[in-house]
């Protein structure tokens, strides 16, 4: 599986390096975040560049004052205008596809707008405003492939409208020779050649990034499963699922709390394994466990403290109606429930020694503080194996601790 990963990101990778899109299920994913990104400095870039050309008319009032109306009318009332909108559009379109690819075509044509633009004003003084607007070529190719920090495709797609608008506005001007406009154009695309490489490395540092961030998320979030996986595992039973004792004891009242106690031992497990063996003693034992949670209520604490003994802690309430008698009663309910859903699974036992039957268990029963109870409900259980298993004892009125213990039959 390692090996599978590793051999993926090395490919993702090698497409990276190569400025390919990455694999279908994993470039809309770059693109949104890509969107995303670019759209908290595009907004403020594109306002500033839309100043910066409705500014430019000084250098018309300067050289050409006879343009002055017609550049101001152009960047006011046609660029300015179809630059908003197109910031308009592209908020709408990336509303309802974040991964969309809607920069590249509002990209191109705004730049064949800006540069078509530039050529009608140039147009109309080509002597006096020639060099002014072949150095503001320049300035759109910077800011329309390097500024807005365009991806490689849509910046070579920007500079290609561009390249076309400026050489046909050159041409329909004619102000210069023929030699010289393809000198201007080559100038420009030469430039325009320089934004592309840098837009380039640009892009290779985001889609790198966009893989480390993300193989970063992906690394925290299975930090975050086997954080939770070994907490689970430090305080549940591998085998049955239940709480092992160390949950149990994170699940302790405040001491002195009054609780009821079960503790439930499977009767004669030790011949049932000898029998069946291991791996069929685990299946009984998972079954138990099951049944003792399935017979539970809710808010009842179901553990296996050990090989084939369980601990069930009940909750009574100090305030019930009846007092002590009826949670003495209702744990008794409890324990004979239990006891009875483990009878109902009808496991044969062909090995006990008492003759063949099915698998069941002792149950004790106790009240009082945790410590207390615990004591008491343990060797109540071992009163009820003396007595002759499968059944349930509640412990004295006044607990005392086990002076002669049966030896525990433990799980292999």
């Amino acid at each position: 599986m390692r090996g599978r990963s590793g051999d993926r990101w090395a490919a993702l990778g090698a497409v990276r390096a190569g400025l390919r899109p990455f694999p279908p299920d994993l470039e809309p994913e770059y693109r949104a975040a890509r969107n995303a990104a670019r759209s908290r400095y595009l907004v403020p870039t594109a306002l500033l560049g839309i100043c910066c050309l409705d500014l430019y008319v000084l250098v018309d009032l300067v050289l050409a004052p006879q343009v002055v109306l017609l550049s101001l009318l152009l960047r006011l009332a046609v660029v300015t205008p179809a630059m908003l909108a197109a910031l308009v559009v592209r908020r709408w379109r990336l509303r309802r596809d974040p991964a969309s690819g809607v920069d590249g075509p509002l990209f191109a044509g705004a730049a064949a707008l800006v540069v078509a633009v530039l050529v009608l004003i140039q147009g109309t003084a080509p002597g006096a405003l020639g060099g002014a607007y072949f150095a503001g070529s320049f300035i759109v190719v910077v800011f329309f492939v390097t500024l807005l920090r365009s991806d490689v495709r849509q910046a070579a797609a920007g500079l290609v409208a561009m390249l076309a608008a400026f050489g046909h506005g050159q041409a329909l001007i004619g102000a210069d020779p023929v030699p010289l406009q393809v000198a201007a154009l080559l100038a420009v695309a030469v430039a325009g050649f320089f934004g592309l490489v840098m837009a380039g490395h640009v892009e290779t540092s985001e889609r790198a990034r966009f893989l480390a961030e993300r193989r970063e998320r992906a690394l925290a979030r299975e930090r975050e499963r086997l954080i939770a996986a070994l907490a689970t595992a430090a305080v549940r039973d591998e085998l049955t699922g239940l709480l092992n004792r160390r949950g149990l004891h994170e699940r302790l009242p405040a001491p002195g709390t009054p609780v009821a106690v079960l503790v439930v031992d499977v009767d004669h497990f030790k011949s049932y394994n000898d029998r069946f063996g291991h791996l069929e003693g685990d299946r009984c034992l998972a079954r138990v466990a099951a049944a003792l949670e399935a017979g539970s209520r809710p808010g009842d604490v179901v553990a296996r403290t050990g090989g084939e003994e369980f601990v069930v802690l009940l909750h009574p309430d100090p305030g019930a109606p009846g007092g002590r008698a009826a949670q003495r009663a209702d744990a008794r309910a409890a324990a004979e429930r239990l006891h009875a859903a483990v009878r109902a699974l009808a496991l044969p036992h062909p090995a006990r020694p008492d003759g063949p039957g099915v698998v069941t268990v002792s149950v004790g029963v106790a009240l009082g503080s945790w410590d207390e109870a615990f004591a008491a409900a343990d060797a109540a259980v071992y009163a009820a194996k003396h007595a002759g298993r499968d059944r349930v004892h509640e412990a004295p009125g006044a607990p005392e601790a086990p002076s002669a213990r049966e030896p525990h039959e433990v799980t292999p």
